[in-house]
């Protein structure tokens, strides 16, 4: 464990983490905010968030595969700095144009710069370590966790006391790290990956795994339920309580009291999941996820952090195992096996999401309440088809290339 904390690659890529998902969970508080100056509907809010999160989805397998064709170098630095540079010029132009499809665009091409960070990220964090490459994946999704638990706190207070200049101060915040994070990728560059994997095939030796197309629906259908339940609610949890009378302050802080709970249970459901396997655990923390999500919106008060923290830990829990059980079941690179995974998982949480800002403009007062009150039998439909999961991961089969490539 001490040598894993001397590697300044890992230490690139955890705290890249923690940073670019602060900015990644900030979304909701910062258009929950604009939302009253830039008069926002409901579906407009729920329009933003989504074209935020199908960005984030779709731009990940591609960065996934173009890490694994160029490197790190540019790509980790750059996809930090990027993040960065357009939260502060969307939040700029939606004070000085007042045009939400103004802000709309530079909101919605942030998300690119968290697509192109996670698959790079996992793929560093998870052979940082050859063997300790789980317990490095695990911290590396905790850092994320911390950051996304950081994020909406910490916005939300700079919202109300010091506006604008707080967000943009947070941006210019990246620079140390970029430059950080690109001395440490420096080795990461196309002719790296070159001679670190010399194409050999007349002597290599490839790992493929058989496609469970069964288990791949079935762990479809759960990320899609999940998504609605988990990234759905957390996508309109500022809005709801702004609507109570919240000020960003609070509204921020109880997102962010969600992000910490997912974190921190994480790491739990990830212990327990290895001891008594993954499939019973991911079951149980949905299941028991959809009783508070029902009750979340029914109260005003202090009572509601604490729905929050049940809601967020529970339904976040799975969030490690999910990808991991992914990417035994998915042939292929570490970077684009990790990218599809995630793309997919962000992808139903925006479909999710707009549909929710719909639903909620189209009952009028009080919808959007219901609506998330809805996300609770997504999580039990979730749970139940999480029954029908594999117990146990894929067996691997060794085939020399020479056979794998005949015709």
């Amino acid at each position: 464990m001490t040598s894993l904390f001397r590697n300044k690659v890992f230490w690139a890529v955890i705290l890249g983490h923690f940073t670019i998902d602060i900015f990644n969970s900030t979304g909701s508080v910062i258009v929950t905010y604009l939302s009253l100056p830039l008069a926002m509907t409901a579906s407009q809010v729920g329009l933003a968030i989504s074209a935020y999160q199908f960005f984030n989805a779709l731009s990940q397998p591609f960065f996934g595969w173009l890490t694994d064709k160029i490197g790190s170098r540019w790509l980790g630095p750059g996809s930090v700095i990027w993040t960065a540079t357009c939260y502060g010029l969307a939040f700029f132009i939606a004070q000085t144009t007042h045009n939400f499809y103004a802000f709309f665009l530079f909101f919605s091409l942030a998300a690119c710069g968290v697509g192109a960070f996670h698959p790079m990220g996992a793929m560093h964090a998870s052979t940082s370590s050859r063997d300790r490459a789980a317990t490095s994946t695990g911290i590396f999704f905790l850092f994320g966790q911390m950051g996304l638990a950081t994020g909406p706190l910490l916005v939300g207070f700079m919202l109300d006391h010091l506006g604008g200049l707080g967000i943009y101060g947070l941006s210019l915040s990246v620079v140390p790290l970029f430059l950080f994070m690109f001395y440490a990728l420096a080795q990461f560059s196309a002719a790296h990956l070159a001679q670190s994997h010399p194409q050999t095939a007349s002597t290599k030796t490839s790992l493929v795994k058989s496609i469970d197309g069964y288990a791949l629906t079935i762990l479809a259908l759960v990320i899609a339920f999940r998504s609605w339940a988990f990234l759905g609610t957390i996508a309109f949890l500022p809005k709801l309580f702004q609507e109570m009378g919240w000020q960003a302050t609070a509204y921020g802080a109880i997102t962010s009291a969600y992000w910490l709970a997912s974190a921190i249970m994480g790491v739990l459901a990830g212990h327990f999941a290895d001891r008594l396997g993954r499939r019973p655990v991911i079951f149980m923390t949905l299941l028991l996820g959809a009783l508070p999500l029902y009750f979340l919106p029914l109260y005003n008060n202090n009572l509601a952090f604490i729905f929050a923290i049940l809601v967020g830990g529970l339904f976040g829990a799975s969030h490690s195992i999910i990808v991991v059980i992914a990417q035994d079941l998915l042939p292929g690179s570490k970077s684009l096996a990790s990218g599809l995974t995630l793309g997919y998982l962000f992808g139903t949480g925006a479909i999710a999401t707009w549909l929710i800002g719909y639903l909620a403009d189209q009952m009028g007062t009080g919808g959007l309440s219901w609506i998330i009150q809805m996300g609770a039998g997504m999580g039990l439909i979730a749970a139940i088809a999480a029954l029908f999961l594999p117990s146990k991961p894929p067996q691997a089969i060794l085939y020399p290339a020479s056979i794998r490539q005949s015709p």
